[in-house]
């Protein structure tokens, strides 16, 4: 009994210095981030480095501030990516009700082909994608931006997961009370599935405001350049500006981080209901 006892806390200790030595590791790159930007120039390319700042230094964050072109860009990236979460969000729930409530013939076949999408990398359907764009003129404007995030194949598998687990009896219940689709649809799949909608609703938001590939591809303009484009105007063809990259990198963070730790609850809650019916 002491035996099993001393294994079980052996292996506790060991589990949690793994996890304490994953989070040093996980964290330590943002850390380092930060108070890069905090330091002045010379301190940066300092050998051997410092972990915190010698001289605090505030310069960069006032500059970038100040600077009317990065907020642009961080207007474009807000943009972009409160729009295109809403539209894909929405998508995903009217397509995840008609594929977890309605029967019709295809219906299997139809939502395993949208399975298999998710296992194809956007880098595979980029090129036909811009060509498409080009042809509905969409190239340098905020709908081309939009435009390949406004459906979402895991969004779709996601929700239908989800509103599987709505009993068909309530839906039942609506319809003998004379509801329609829409009226059941906002009334009852939309409430029951909050907690889903909205951890979506952060993964969407978090890919969009990160995404870097397409809007390279697609805007032709540094006026409709997004931050993680933006960022690249401070790395010179014999020189880069190593602080205002982490400047600029630190406040682009920002906005996921508070829609993370806002939303933070309907995390666990949202996987948890996601995936465990088939």
């Amino acid at each position: 009994m002491l035996n099993f006892r001393l294994e079980q806390r052996l292996s506790k200790i060991v589990t949690h210095f793994i996890l304490a030595v994953a989070s040093v590791v996980i964290i330590f790159p943002f850390f380092w981030m930060i108070s890069t930007s905090l330091k002045p120039d010379a301190e940066i390319l300092r050998i051997p480095p410092t972990l915190l700042p010698m001289q605090w230094n505030r310069g960069f964050y006032q500059e970038l501030l100040q600077d009317t072109v990065f907020l642009r860009y961080f207007l474009n990236s807000l943009i972009v990516a409160a729009t295109g979460t809403v539209i894909s969000t929405f998508n995903s729930l009217i397509a995840g009700f008609i594929f977890a409530k309605f029967r019709f013939r295809g219906r299997n076949v139809l939502f395993f082909l949208i399975l298999v999408t998710i296992m194809v990398p956007f880098q595979c359907y980029m090129i036909p994608l811009y060509v498409l764009a080009v042809r509905i003129s969409l190239v340098d404007t905020y709908a081309g931006l939009i435009f390949p995030i406004i459906v979402s194949s895991f969004g779709i598998f996601f929700m239908r997961q989800n509103i599987q687990t709505i009993p068909d009896s309530l839906l039942e219940a609506a319809k003998i009370d004379g509801a329609g689709v829409w009226a059941t649809f906002f009334r009852i799949i939309t409430p029951l599935s909050v907690s889903a909608i909205v951890i979506l609703a952060i993964f969407q938001f978090m890919t969009a405001w990160g995404d870097f590939i397409w809007p390279l591809v697609i805007t032709n303009s540094r006026k409709m350049f997004v931050l993680e484009l933006g960022l690249s105007r401070f790395i010179g063809e014999f020189s880069v500006d190593y602080g205002m990259i982490m400047t600029g990198a630190t406040l682009a963070i920002l906005p996921v981080l508070v829609v993370f730790l806002v939303f933070r609850r309907y995390v666990i809650e949202g996987m948890t209901l996601s995936g465990i019916k088939g």
